[in-house]
């Protein structure tokens, strides 16, 4: 049973990665759209925050000229890694 468990521990770590990783990309986008200098590491930032910009912004459009997409996604990031994430490194305990 402890090869299901370090199975699931490392889904549990490469998800944590990969939002940790998304919440990070969806700041400095959010940060460097207040200016105009466009390089591949904005380019790659913005294209990796609108993975999940841009289904929020379906369900939430921008209010004026403030887009609170980014703060949705940040915040339905955090659900994700406390509740899925953390319930993945849970069950890894328990089936040790």
């Amino acid at each position: 049973m402890f090869v299901v468990a370090n199975l699931v521990y490392a889904i549990a770590l490469v998800l944590r990665i990969i939002i940790v990783l998304e919440s990070f990309c969806i700041i400095v986008s959010a940060a460097l759209s207040w200016f105009p200098f466009r390089g591949n590491f904005s380019y790659f930032c913005y294209s990796m925050a609108e993975l999940i910009n841009r289904p929020v912004r379906r369900f939430i459009p921008p209010l004026g000229p403030i887009d609170i997409a980014p703060i949705v996604s940040i915040l339905l990031l955090i659900f994700i890694d406390a509740f899925l994430v953390r319930s993945l490194f849970d069950l890894a305990e328990v089936l040790r």
